[in-house]
């Protein structure tokens, strides 16, 4: 690509930091430019546009902040994957979202047993002692690549027939099926946190990166809590965004 017919329009209101942005923006977004491709160099477009460094610096900030582009020392700015958009106004359901965004979704079943859960997730599912739980983990992926891990609580009086082989599919539509109730609404909460060895390596990212830990707690229909769910997002895949309204609080997740 030609870079020396790059130009500003001078009289445009808009900063000419917004401007660049904008233009390698739309470059990205028709595909002229695509993951991996490099971006100009911070000294050839201060040349060519006889612009500041410090202009170029947050013309690549934006783009940067719209993950999708990423900057390494010599290696040079270069376009990457996208941030996948999850929408958190509704219930979360991983396959659903993925196939709204034409990936393809995919679980990997880690483990599946029946246990007695902790005391404080047996407490929240209204757990007897006596009374057992499924515990879930599983890999989450979107057109083979690992986005999240999950670890779900599930009492099994929810869905007594629940097999393995039924959890590359949604749980919550199989969840829906055996219990006669659908789910309703859950309360998510959010940390910062770093991977150990272990959930690194199933993310296919290194030991010590970032991740959020989501933690879910799930009712139905019938005013039941029927999942509690510690979930491990890719620092690198997420972002957060929080639109506020006089309303109230709309809240949208940025894959």
């Amino acid at each position: 690509m030609d870079w020396d017919e790059l130009e500003i329009e001078w009289n445009n209101e808009a900063p000419v930091y917004q401007q660049l942005a904008a233009y390698f923006g739309d470059l990205i977004a028709r595909g002229e430019l695509q993951e991996g491709d490099a971006l100009p160099t911070e000294t050839s477009l201060c040349k060519i546009l006889g612009i500041s460094r410090s202009t170029v610096r947050q013309a690549f900030q934006l783009l940067e902040d719209d993950g999708v582009i990423v900057r390494k020392k010599r290696v040079g700015t270069r376009v990457c994957k996208p941030k996948l958009k999850r929408n958190l106004n509704n219930l979360y359901n991983f396959t659903t979202e993925m196939q709204a965004m034409d990936l393809r979704p995919s679980s990997r079943i880690v483990s599946f047993t029946t246990v007695h859960p902790p005391v404080k997730i047996a407490e929240t599912l209204n757990l007897r002692p006596d009374q057992d739980a499924f515990r879930i983990e599983r890999l989450r992926l979107a057109d083979g690549e690992p986005l999240l891990l999950e670890t779900a609580y599930i009492p099994v009086s929810a869905c007594e027939t629940l097999t393995r082989e039924q959890l590359t599919d949604s749980l919550y539509a199989t969840i829906t099926e055996c219990s006669g109730f659908a789910p309703m609404e859950a309360v998510e909460t959010y940390e910062a946190v770093t991977l150990g060895k272990r959930d690194a390596q199933l993310l296919k990212v290194k030991a010590g990166d970032p991740a959020f830990r989501v933690v879910r707690i799930s009712r139905n229909t019938a005013g039941e809590t029927f999942e509690y769910c510690e979930e491990l997002a890719r620092g690198d895949r997420n972002k957060f965004q929080i639109v506020l309204q006089n309303s109230g609080v709309r809240y949208v997740r940025v894959l």
